[in-house]
This record gives C-alpha cells, structure tokens and sequence, in this order.
C-alpha cells in the first residue's frame, strides 16, 4: 500500500473513530448508571477483550499470528495494556471523584497536544505544513471558549497523569503495530487492562459490584460496551495507518459529534461557547479532510 493511500485509510478510520466517540458521548450524558466507575472500566475492558478474543477466532490464521509475536511485541503488548487499559483508568476516574467532570474533561482534552509532543520526539513525526493550521483552530476550539486556572491539586494531577499515560500508549501502539496486527492489540489492550482493573476492583473490596449487577443494568452497559469495542477497533486501524498525531487531532472531532446529538436528539441547550468550539473544530476538521483529498487527487493526476 502506497504511503499516502495508507495515510488516506488511517484518516478514515480516525473520522469514524471520532463519530463512535461522539455517540458514546452522548450515550454516556442520556444514560446515567449508579455504578462504581472503576467497576463499571473493568467490566467494560473485559468485556470488550472477549470481543476481540471472539472476533479474532474467526480469523483463520489467529494462532499462526499469536506464534509468531516476538519477546520485544510482548513487551510492548503488555506496556500497551498497562499504559492504556488500566492505570489511566484508574487514575482517572480517582481524580473524577474529586474535581468537577467539566475540569476533567478539559484536562482530559489536551490529550492531542502530549500525542503530538511525544511523537514528534520518540517516533520523528513530521506533520505537513498544511496540517498546522487544523492544530491551532483544534487548540482554539478546546481552550479559548472554555479557559480554567490548574490549582495543582490532587485530583487535577490524577487525571493529568492519566492523559500523560493515554498519550504514552499512543506512542506505543505506533511502534508495535508495525508488526502485529490491530485486532491483536486491541484484544492485548482491553485484556491485560481489564484484569489489572479488576485486581483492583478485588483489593478496594469492590467485586460484588460487579457480580450483583440487575439485567436491567446490563441493558445499559451493554450498548456502550459495544460502542468501546468500535473505538478501539477504529482507533487502532488509524494509528496503524496514519501519523499518530493527525489521529489525536481529528478524534477532537467527537466534541462536535456529541454537542450535535446532544442538540438535536437529547433536547439539551448547546450554550453559545459550545457552539464556537464545536465550529473551529469542525473547520479544522475540514482543513484536514480537504487536504487528503487534495493530495489524492494530485497523485492520481501525476500516475494518469
């Protein structure tokens, strides 16, 4: 495959991926579960690794693939699986218990920015110039409209830690999806992190959460596991393919996503802050879509 064909699919699986994070969004705000967040992650990442442990047996040439990883891809399984299925987790929804979600969720945003940091040293990413503009309307979008003061307290650093450790994986599933599969890493990812989150789920005597939970509530948890199968699934085809920093800014794209069907299907007023952001992102996104395009059409004329 073509590098720039190659770039083209991952920018794909990057926009759905956002559209799947965006629905989870607002599936997440419409249905509100009394659940343990800690219980609620652990069920959620074993259950999306059986998926993929279930989707993966379908695949004629599974084992072969399981015998051929080398010590150096189970390493980086097993850093993939702690960095992003389990210690983020935790730190995250520790620190949610503390400060009010919309900080989290802002720290959380920033997300992008570390990506694009840590793959400009550790992988020598090189973004277009084309593709700056996109960053700084991204950048504008997440914090011009929604500025907050870090006091440097607890449960700030928790989640900030948590977005340190998501980043990090970014970095990670670049490297080891040179060599083995996505639908590898995404069953290595929720596995390992699930059962690490339910360990701790057993030393904060929380198990029994999980084991009394009413079928009423599985019919809740259910479709959101569904929608986090679908994320890492998409997720981990874009990184495979494209520049892990381009993935990070256009899964922005979600906040735009979510404000839409908060509007349109939920019924919630979008406040006009919202609106703005929603707007430089969706632009950038814009910026970011012509511009694969663009560069399509220009190889397709130069090789007709």
């Amino acid at each position: 495959m073509k590098e720039n064909q190659k770039i083209k699919e991952g920018v794909f699986y990057a926009f759905l991926t956002a559209l799947v994070s965006g629905v989870s969004i607002f599936y997440s705000k419409a249905v509100v579960l009394k659940i343990d967040p800690l219980a609620l992650a652990t069920i959620r990442n074993l259950s999306v690794g059986l998926l993929f442990f279930i989707f993966l047996l379908s695949k004629s040439n599974f084992l072969s693939q399981i015998r051929q990883l080398k010590r150096k891809d189970w390493i980086f399984l097993t850093l993939v699986g702690i960095t992003g299925g389990a210690l983020p987790f935790y730190l995250f929804f520790s620190g949610l218990k503390l400060i009010p979600a919309q900080t989290a969720n802002l720290i959380h945003k920033s997300l992008f920015i570390w990506v694009t940091i840590l793959a400009t040293i550790f992988l020598k990413e090189k973004i277009k110039p084309i593709f700056w503009p996109a960053f700084v309307l991204i950048f504008l979008g997440n914090y011009y409209f929604s500025p907050f003061k870090f006091q440097f307290i607890q449960g700030e650093i928790m989640v900030l830690l948590a977005t340190w450790f998501w980043a990090t994986e970014n970095i990670l599933a670049k490297k080891v999806l040179k060599t083995v599969s996505s639908e590898i890493l995404g069953f290595f990812r929720m596995t390992i992190g699930g059962f690490i989150l339910f360990l701790l789920t057993v030393f904060f005597r929380q198990p029994t959460i999980i084991f009394n939970l009413k079928f009423s509530q599985w019919q809740l948890i259910l479709p959101g596991i569904g929608l986090l199968f679908l994320y890492v699934f998409f997720w981990y085809k874009a990184l495979k393919y494209a520049p892990v920093s381009l993935v990070a800014w256009i899964l922005t794209f979600s906040m735009v996503v979510g404000n839409i069907l908060n509007g349109v299907f939920a019924g919630l007023t979008i406040s006009q802050n919202e609106i703005y952001s929603s707007l430089l992102i969706f632009i950038a996104a814009g910026l970011i879509f012509l511009q694969i395009v663009y560069q399509q059409k220009s190889l397709n004329k130069l090789n007709g």
